[in-house]
């Protein structure tokens, strides 16, 4: 975009209705989570510091309806639920990665959020592809 023209609005709508759909701190603290396995709820919960069950629920739910992710439950006993990555959601793996570059290069230096634990920070770069 050259100065003093305006963002089109086929330009901009994709921006924004991605910044909607995982725009969320916790959205993607929870995505990163998936890209290391797939996990179950309580696994989850004990890997974000911070959150609550609900706000959890709430995001996994929205997750969910936006084909981030998907549960997926196998028979046995007992049964168990994970929630793991669609193909949708697996895309965002160079995402993070190009958003990790980015704090290092800019926020270095500030202190992290209380969430950020020096897992999730360690980690990032090594996250393994998975298959969907």
């Amino acid at each position: 975009m050259t100065p003093g023209t305006s963002t089109s609005k086929s330009e901009i709508c994709p921006v924004v209705e991605s910044i909607y759909t995982i725009g969320n701190k916790w959205s993607l603290v929870i995505t990163y989570n998936l890209m290391k396995s797939p996990k179950r709820f309580n696994e989850l919960k004990a890997c974000i510091p911070g959150i609550s069950s609900k706000v959890l629920t709430q995001n996994l739910s929205e997750l969910q309806k936006n084909g981030i992710i998907e549960k997926k439950t196998t028979l046995g006993q007992p049964e168990k639920t994970e929630y793991v990555l669609t193909r949708k959601g697996e895309d965002l793996r160079k995402l993070m990665q190009e958003v990790k570059a980015w704090g290092e290069k800019w926020l270095t230096g500030q202190q992290p959020p209380e969430s950020c634990g020096p897992e999730l920070i360690r980690d990032l770069l090594t996250i393994p592809a998975q298959s969907v």
